[in-house]
């Protein structure tokens, strides 16, 4: 029987996926600053012009926003010119308690794209790869759905994330713990099936396959695994000795363990990292050897009279490319750049769902800095993205504007989470009563199609649909599976995914039962054959 409580029900559960939509949207990637073509007299001057920062009352800072956002860990590192002013580690490394140190390996997430472009920029310099040849001169297999496109799409459209590959191909491979010598060439040969979102080179989308796509090739010219070549070619010569190309080998260097949320809650996690993905984004770095890397930034490529890149690379690396979303934000080769008012911003974020990084340049300043977390949130991320906002504007002499609390948007999306099942088992409830009422008494059956159908109706289409909506439209609304969702959302996440599939297996049994029910029992059929036998005979 249809009733008014179902179509509350309904509102519901449509606006607690409101809610959950809201609380994904993530805030832009944090910002980078652009680098002038190294002059080395130009960097000297900023660094002679500039006032030293307050950093105890940064270190104050970082600290009490760790604190109140329950992050375990942190650790900072800030470069001017070519030299190290300042270093620090925050909190726990790991559930032991062990404390975090400015040598403490940290998984970096996307600030990896950087490596790997820089990577691509060496083996241009060193004449065995152009930017404008097509991937299928150094990978004649390659293709994705699209032949044409296939044969069109070239090392700069992928360093500039504008082959047209989308975000939601680019995060089908992140769950993946495929970790031999071969996994990051089934990884681009699993492209061969993906449609692209847009043409080639019309406009930037931000996807981690292009990246996968790189790393290959660089693994393929260079005649090594990307891992090694990285290793060999960048971490040694900069003298990053506590850098590593995986997690499994971090782990034995004490590496910090990564943390997701559970209400509020960090737990440590252990998720997989396929080999499939480093090139984006599994890259492993203590914040000492990121402050190394960004003085090579800093300093056209070279580092303790070391040269990874010439300074005509590196400017090339850093220079906008093409509009990143926003007017005054642009992507480069593995790098983002944001004009911050009057000043050039040149870096990156890393969310890697159980860790966070951002890296950033002031080139016009000779400024840079990292900071990494051993935490991340696929809700009120906001909030840990505003730490490194106040961070950078304390390093620029301005106040740290106060972090926006998530506590109520948390409250907000559990009490509506808690609602929707406690209305969704009220209903199931309520169905099981009815049912049984109808079993119980033959007359209250549904008889006939019409009532049959009206029985089943509108419960099967709220179900339906409300199981469609999370275990379908919302994954795909965020650019991601199922399973990316519960490592997103591990607490929210099983609770969408467990009333979604919950959902769909009551819309199936309660169709059946009532079908069940519908059916004549034993009883009635004999009554009908008696009542046909009393019949009188036609005259």
């Amino acid at each position: 029987m249809t009733t008014p409580g179902r179509f509350v029900r309904a509102g519901a559960l449509l606006a607690l996926l409101a809610l959950v939509l809201q609380a994904f949207v993530a805030p832009a990637a944090a910002g980078s600053m652009a680098a002038d073509p190294a002059v080395e007299r130009a960097v000297e001057r900023a660094v002679e012009d500039a006032t030293e920062p307050d950093f105890g009352a940064i270190d104050r800072y970082v600290e009490a926003e760790r604190r109140a956002q329950r992050i375990p860990g942190m650790t900072l590192a800030v470069v001017q010119g070519d030299r190290i002013v300042h270093l620090r580690g925050f909190g726990a490394a790991d559930a032991s308690g062990r404390e975090v140190t400015p040598q403490t390996p940290f998984l970096i997430g996307s600030l990896a794209k950087s490596f790997t472009a820089l990577a691509v920029m060496q083996l241009v310099e060193a004449g065995r790869l152009e930017l404008d040849a097509p991937v299928q001169r150094y990978l004649p297999w390659f293709r994705v759905a699209d032949a044409e496109a296939s044969a069109a799409i070239t090392l700069r459209h992928l360093l500039h994330q504008t082959s047209g590959l989308s975000g939601v191909v680019g995060n089908a491979w992140i769950t993946n713990g495929d970790a031999d010598d071969g996994a990051l060439e089934r990884r681009v040969r699993a492209l061969r099936s993906a449609a692209l979102a847009r043409p080639v080179g019309a406009a930037y989308e931000y996807s981690n396959a292009n990246y996968a796509v790189l790393g290959l090739v660089v693994q393929t010219v260079s005649g090594t695994t990307y891992e090694r070549y990285i290793r060999a070619q960048i971490f040694a010569p900069l003298g990053m000795r506590r850098s590593f190309a995986s997690e499994a080998e971090a782990r034995p260097h004490g590496m910090a363990r990564g943390h997701r949320y559970w209400f509020g809650v960090p737990r440590q996690a252990d998720l997989p990292r396929g080999r499939g993905t480093t090139p984006a984004g599994y890259l492993v770095a203590s914040a000492e050897d990121m402050a190394r890397y960004l003085i090579a930034h800093l300093n056209g490529g070279r580092l303790d009279g070391a040269a990874v890149l010439s300074p005509a690379g590196i400017a090339a690396l850093h220079r906008p490319a093409v509009e990143a979303g926003h007017p005054d934000a642009s992507y480069a080769m593995g790098w983002s750049v944001v004009r911050d008012g009057d000043t050039t911003v040149v870096g990156h974020t890393g969310e890697a769902l159980d860790f966070r990084a951002t890296m950033a340049l002031l080139p016009d300043r000779g400024l840079g800095y990292v900071l990494m977390m051993n935490a991340d949130t696929g809700m009120g991320r906001g909030r840990m993205a505003a730490v490194t906002e106040g961070v950078h504007g304390l390093l620029l002499g301005r106040e740290a504007a106060p972090t926006p609390s998530d506590a109520a948007q948390r409250a907000l999306v559990f009490g509506a989470l808690a609602a929707v099942v406690a209305v969704q088992l009220g209903g199931m409830a309520r169905s099981v009563r009815t049912l049984r009422r109808r079993a119980a008494g033959p007359g209250r059956r549904p008889r006939g199609r019409w009532a049959v159908a009206g029985a089943i109706g509108l419960p099967l289409v709220l179900n339906a649909a409300w199981a469609a909506l999370v275990l379908v439209a919302l994954p795909r609304g965020l650019g991601a599976s199922v399973g990316l969702l519960l490592l997103q959302l591990p607490d929210a996440g099983v609770v969408l995914v467990a009333s979604g599939t919950l959902a769909a297996a009551w819309a199936a049994v309660r169709t059946g039962l009532v079908l069940v029910l519908a059916r004549p029992t034993d009883s009635a059929a004999r009554g009908t054959r008696q009542a046909a036998g009393r019949a009188p005979l036609p005259a």
